[in-house]
């Protein structure tokens, strides 16, 4: 799977900003994926960078043996939602400026049912964010233990980790954001079904973060009738755990059933003996 990293200012973010971009490789080694890609813009958490996931996690192995195309740019601590006080609209950048960038530089597809939306934590929150604002973009979120609520992860900075007063600062009162966009509970329970993407959200059941909101979310999503793939396994709110969600996360998006992959093109060696 090739790799490059690729610097360029963003009109949206009026700043400079990095991304990482796989690509399927043809040839023996390689999946038999063929252009314009299928797509996947993988959203890091809250103090990560692409850097730690490509480190930390088997994404790019995940992503060539399900033969898709893998974009992954940093998000800089801002929820990946739009801030245009500050000219930093993250949201914008995510669901406009970083597909028709991406699509100018390699060989993507430009269709819907081709092109989709995951990120973990934070980013988890993005990816279901942008999901739904951006539905006519992605087809298709993956969600791993999503920050549903920012408002109860950010609710008592000295034991999560977060900075005195920086839910406000980003999200204004509790009250402010249960009426904003940026409230997905309410986006999805209002949301004409029609216009949902297909949803897979991953949870570790001993998460301290997230699992009170990402359960509460999907009672929303329940309530409201969207379906939706959810997905338990053991563990915390860790790297571990989220490598355990990579298979299943990335066999729904590229539509095969979990633990298998593109066909490899690759002779088979029976028919060579």
């Amino acid at each position: 799977m090739s790799f490059s990293e690729v610097h360029f200012v963003s009109d949206s973010l009026k700043q400079g900003v990095s991304m990482a971009v796989f690509m399927p490789e043809r040839g023996p080694f390689g999946s038999d994926a063929e252009p314009p890609y299928k797509t996947v813009y993988f959203l890091p958490g809250y103090s990560g960078d692409y850097s730690t996931i490509i480190t930390m996690l088997g994404i790019r192995k995940q992503a060539e043996l399900k033969g898709l195309a893998l974009v992954m740019p940093n998000g800089q601590n801002g929820f990946y939602i739009d801030h245009p006080e500050r000219n930093a609209n993250y949201s914008k950048f995510v669901g406009e400026e970083l597909i028709a960038r991406t699509r100018d530089m390699f060989r993507l597809s430009d269709r819907r049912e081709d092109t989709y939306i995951a990120g973990i934590s934070m980013g988890g929150y993005g990816a279901l964010l942008n999901g739904i604002r951006y539905s006519n973009v992605f087809s298709k979120v993956a969600a791993f233990s999503p920050a549903t609520n920012p408002v109860t992860l950010m609710s008592h900075p000295e034991q999560s980790g977060f900075g005195i007063g920086e839910f406000e600062n980003m999200f204004g009162s509790a009250e402010e954001f249960e009426k904003s966009p940026w409230n997905i509970n309410r986006l999805y329970a209002e949301a004409d079904k029609a216009d949902i993407p297909e949803l897979f959200i991953g949870n570790g059941d001993r998460d301290i973060a997230v699992d009170t909101q990402v359960k509460e979310f999907r009672d929303v999503l329940n309530k409201a009738g969207v379906a939706h793939t959810f997905f338990e396994t053991t563990g915390n709110h860790d790297f571990d755990t989220w490598e355990k969600m990579l298979d299943p996360a990335f066999s729904f998006l590229a539509g095969i059933p979990a633990g298998t992959r593109n066909s490899l093109a690759i002779p088979d060696m029976g028919e060579m003996l």
